[in-house]
């Protein structure tokens, strides 16, 4: 059973030490794109708290002489995100304190305490994005050998299966299938379950890499994503969501508050405290990097596709009023009442409401604008204004969101 925990709070009080703690960081190549950000938590810490001597084996392009961290490596503790067996054997011999920043490890039970991102609620997360969407059919591009994707897939299935939609799995099992000639085993794997999944239907992928994997073969289909199928990835990572045509929507791996966590976290073991090899830290996902993966949807009622591509494209500077809506439409007021509540389970005043508190969070998250500019950006009379609607829509405070973002 794993022995899950919240994440502490911060002291702010400093523990120095004597002497500075040799500190390995060990990332694997691909996901330099999205835990670079890692590596603020870790300075962030190491200045208020401890002295860490911090090792990375950074490609220098021969200009520094290599530094391999792996079974020989020697010092304090370890920050790695997949190890072998034959390598944790090693560290655990010379007494070398470890945490692994993946839910992966090789053995049956976990190796090393963890720090990790907390997979069912970024499914649960990506669940509720999609459905925003008026989708009543989704699916999930699962590897059920890895445990992250096991985890996002129950907490995705769940919120679909509760919310009354569909919910379809396409099992790709990627790192099975040999290096060479992997691409083309996985689009062979894909593309006809894709072809015979309904349309429109939402696509949440176990992450970034699997989401470029989709995006490829729809567009080998003739698919459109997003008219057709939405994709959401996982992690934004910063190369391969806007690699892509369209850019791709991702939910953040909280990269900063991650680093923050396990440095505490090693620190505490490397001082000598004994931490169970099945603790975990589970972070909390905080907000999907919205792009053009999944702005639009072409549903079955013409009307609420055209409705909603009205509201989508006048909701970030001024309120935008139902009878605007329903006119742009070319139906009543009530008649588009209805097609709403049929077509997306709420009322037009709901979905103006919904739309625009959500691009008011996305600002208070993303940008350091004052509450006043914020007001005068989206068309409120003033802070007062947008702090009771914001409250009225989230149970939170615009400042409580705010500091929620630590990414």
């Amino acid at each position: 059973m794993s022995a899950k925990s919240k994440p502490p709070e911060i002291n702010s009080e400093p523990l120095f030490t004597e002497r500075p703690f040799r500190v390995g960081v060990r990332l694997p190549e691909w996901t330099t794109g999205f835990m670079f950000r890692v590596f603020e938590g870790l300075i962030e810490y190491q200045r208020s708290k401890v002295r860490f001597e911090l090792n990375f084996d950074q490609p220098s392009g021969g200009d520094l002489p290599p530094a391999p961290i792996d079974e020989h490596w020697q010092g304090d503790g370890l920050l790695v995100m997949r190890y072998t067996a034959k390598e944790a054997a090693a560290w655990k011999k010379r007494g070398i304190a470890v945490v692994n920043l993946s839910t992966e490890f090789p053995s049956k039970e976990p190796d090393f305490p963890r720090v990790t991102m907390d997979n069912h609620s970024i499914g649960a997360l990506g669940a509720a994005h999609l459905l925003s969407l008026g989708l009543r059919d989704f699916a999930y591009i699962h590897e059920s050998s890895r445990h992250y994707s096991a985890e996002r897939l129950k907490g995705f299935r769940q919120a679909i299966l509760t919310a009354g939609a569909n919910c379809h799995v396409i099992e790709v099992p990627a790192s099975t299938f040999p290096a060479k000639g992997r691409p083309r085993s996985i689009e062979k794997c894909m593309i006809n379950l894709l072809d015979q999944l309904p349309r429109p239907c939402g696509i949440f992928t176990k992450d970034d890499i699997a989401a470029v994997w989709t995006l490829r073969i729809l567009d080998r289909l003739g698919i459109r994503c997003p008219d057709d199928m939405p994709i959401l990835g996982v992690s934004d990572d910063i190369v391969f969501c806007h690699m892509m045509n369209p850019p791709i929507s991702s939910i953040p791996y909280s990269g900063k508050k991650v680093g923050l966590l396990a440095a505490m976290l090693l620190h505490r073991m490397m001082s000598g405290e004994k931490i169970p090899n099945d603790h975990r830290i589970e972070v909390l996902p905080q907000v999907v990097a919205h792009r053009e993966s999944t702005r639009r949807v072409i549903l079955t009622d013409e009307v609420v596709t055209r409705a909603l591509d009205y509201l989508r494209n006048h909701i970030d500077h001024r309120s935008v009023t139902v009878e605007e809506i329903a006119k742009h439409a070319g139906v009543s007021r009530e008649l588009l009442r209805q097609r709403f509540q049929t077509t997306l389970g709420c009322s037009p005043k709901e979905r103006i409401e919904q739309q625009r508190c959500s691009h008011v969070c996305d600002l208070l998250r993303n940008s350091d604008a004052t509450l006043e500019a914020l007001a005068f950006d989206c068309g409120f009379s003033g802070s007062d204004e947008v702090c009771r609607f914001v409250k009225r829509l989230t149970g939170k405070t615009p400042g409580t969101i705010r500091r929620e973002q630590v990414r």
